[in-house]
């Protein structure tokens, strides 16, 4: 053998033994790493989808399982993630010997019982995601005091956990995104979270935080978004908190902050979206609110804000979300908000604001709801250019003084879904487009609307609930009426509608629940056309002039609870065949002419009119005796009248 021969077998014996070593080091290093993952598997009691009962197999190298991922070099488990299947067991301690694990992701499964503390002691971890399980424990003293160093990511949301979050947690140095959200953490928020310099995402929402916002959390220069939202926490909002110049995103609603919106926080031009609902915040918005230039989102509802809203807001071009609900605000409505043509919310209702709507908002095409409704100072027209706002899907006015006409320019928003301008001063007639529309929900009571009701109601309508009550609509109800086949609720009570009730609002019973039809001056005979399979659940014509009989088909109308026909020219008997109606519990007969006695037939139902708990019989023709089985059954509620 020649000396380069030598020399080349002398390598090849090398590298094979050094092959050797590495195998065996890698085979022996392993071992830990399948026990840890046996254990865990030994701790499942439901794999629905039988992922770890079949892949998750003693004859196959664990690096190749499901959820598994090894190093190349020494072959070690370095990240677990069986997220998402629908797991249902408990973690074993054994899951800290995973000692080159990186990443853990347990996310969205049904884990319960406490997180191992052997989980706190993997120095190697850098990614833990438990989020969405039922694991119930409180985190230890001591989580980052020992290990636990390079950890960048926590996302433990959506748990039971409980306890205090520990003050320790500021040794995990590496942070870069903690999630908390849906606990039961209780405490303070330590001061220490501002040596967290690192930190980018701080979600602790949702527990049952107290105290003060430490001001120290102005150290965390790298933070873009804070949510501190659905806790107890008081006090005043820190200035300190407009020193955080890449923040994006704010979530401080439904806590017990009180005392004005700092001033720091209108210099915040990275901020996107600042969300203070629900708090007794007091003072006004600031016209700097002009100046943050990336704000898209502000939520400002059930507060105790005053003044006005300030027209600068409409030099944010990129601005999508006004909700101001619940307040005190006061003056006009900018017309100004016209110009943020990205717009897809505003939320000003509940407030003192007063004058008209903006022509304006005719711009706002991407917007799809509209809430100006209860300022009871809005006047004016409503504006034709709504009818522009071609995503429109919620429009309300309600309870204000707007005045004229209703624009027909609304029915051809193809968009809409649900229109409530009731409750005020209305007048002229309905506009014929209101018989063909997307509407779903449509309320327009408490008018001075007259004329009659248009006849052009079409069978493609999808209209769920229809009020027209209290305005002065006159001549019939039209039957076209009834090619709303979808309809569940009709109110056209206190009009001076006339002419008899159409035969078939009884055919509509399977889909319609309410019918109040009363104080008109509606005459002829009740509907007796209530089908098998009648969904009605209340109907009221009191106050018309109606006659003939009360139709025995209502006895199809099974979950019916109220009828009130008081006030008309109905007779006949008293109508025992109501008795098995199972859910009446008001029937108002007053003032008809019904007549003969009332206890006929008085044992033919063992357990009459089961729930009711008002019977009202007076001013008809009755004689005789009062029922004694109704007598027990009322004197001990509400008591029973009879021809009083």
């Amino acid at each position: 053998m020649d000396r380069s021969s030598h020399l080349c077998l002398l390598i090849a014996s090398f590298l094979l033994l050094q092959w050797l070593i590495v195998y065996s080091s890698a085979k022996s290093d392993i071992n830990p790493d399948r026990s840890s993952l046996i254990a865990f598997k030994s701790r499942i009691s439901l794999d629905p989808h039988y992922i770890l009962s079949q892949n998750w197999s003693s004859g196959s190298n664990i690096c190749s399982w499901m959820g598994v991922t090894c190093d190349s070099r020494y072959h070690r488990v370095t990240q677990l993630n069986i997220s998402s299947m629908g797991l249902v067991g408990t973690i074993p301690p054994e899951i800290g010997n995973l000692s080159f694990l990186v990443s853990l992701d347990l996310s969205e499964n049904s884990f319960r019982g406490p997180i191992p503390s052997s989980i706190f002691n993997m120095s190697s971890l850098e990614v833990l995601k438990l989020r969405n399980n039922s694991l119930s424990s409180s985190l230890p003293i001591d989580m980052c005091k020992q290990n636990l160093h390079g950890l960048k990511r926590l996302h433990i949301s959506y748990n039971k956990l409980f306890g205090e979050i520990p003050s320790s947690l500021e040794r995990c140095s590496q942070l870069e995104y903690v999630s908390l959200v849906s606990n039961n953490f209780s405490g303070h928020v330590s001061p220490q979270i501002g040596n967290l310099t690192l930190l980018q995402v701080l979600y602790l929402g949702s527990n049952n935080l107290r105290g003060n916002i430490p001001r120290e959390i102005a150290n965390l220069t790298l933070l873009q978004l804070l949510d501190l939202s659905t806790n107890k926490l008081s006090g005043n909002i820190p200035k300190e908190i407009g020193y955080l110049t890449k923040l994006q995103g704010l979530g401080m609603s439904f806590n017990e902050f009180s005392g004005p919106i700092p001033a720091t926080i209108y210099g915040m031009t990275s901020l996107v979206y600042f969300d203070f609902a629900w708090n007794d915040l007091s003072g006004s918005l600031s016209r700097d609110i002009g100046n943050m230039t990336s704000l898209r989102r502000i939520g400002l509802e059930e507060n105790n804000l005053i003044g006005e809203i300030p027209k600068e807001i409409g030099r944010l071009i990129n601005f999508e979300r006004l909700s101001m609900c619940c307040n005190n605000i006061s003056g006009s409505v900018p017309r100004e908000l016209g110009n943020l043509t990205a717009m897809f919310g505003v939320y000003l209702h509940n407030n003192a604001l007063s004058g008209p709507i903006p022509k304006e908002f005719g711009r706002l095409g991407n917007l799809w709801e509209l809430q100006l409704n209860q300022n009871f100072l809005i006047s004016g027209s409503i504006p034709k250019e709504i009818g522009n706002m071609t995503s429109l899907s919620y429009l309300f006015l309600y309870s204000n003084k707007l005045n004229g006409e209703i624009p027909k320019e609304i029915f051809r928003i193809k968009t809409l879904l649900e229109l409530n301008i009731g409750s005020n001063q209305l007048r002229g007639s309905l506009p014929r487009e209101i018989g063909n529309t997307t509407i779903q929900k449509l309320w327009i009571n408490n008018n001075n609307l007259s004329g009659p009701i248009p006849s052009t109601f079409v069978n493609q309508s999808e209209l769920i609930n229809f009020a027209l009550h209290s305005n002065n609509f006159s001549g019939k109800i039209p039957p076209s009426i009834c090619n709303l086949g979808t309809l569940q609720t009709l109110f056209l009570s206190n009009n001076n509608l006339e002419g008899e009730v159409p035969n078939c609002l009884g055919n509509m019973s399977t889909s319609l629940l309410i019918l109040y039809l009363n104080a008109n001056k509606l005459s002829g005979l009740i509907p007796s056309t209530f089908t098998l399979g009648c969904s009605l659940r209340s109907i009221n014509l009191n106050g018309n002039r109606l006659n003939g009989t009360l139709p025995q088909t209502l006895v199809n109308c099974h979950g019916l609870w109220g009828v009130d026909i008081g006030d008309n020219e109905i007779r006949g008997p008293f109508p025992f065949w109501m008795e098995t109606l199972p859910e009446l519990r008001i029937l108002v007969l007053r003032k008809n002419r019904f007549n003969g006695t009332m206890l006929e037939a008085a044992s033919s139902t063992e357990q009459p009119f089961p729930k009711l708990q008002v019977l009202d019989v007076s001013q008809n023709a009755f004689v005789g005796a009062l029922p004694d089985r109704y007598f027990k059954k009322f004197q001990a509620t509400i008591g029973y009248l009879y021809n009083y």
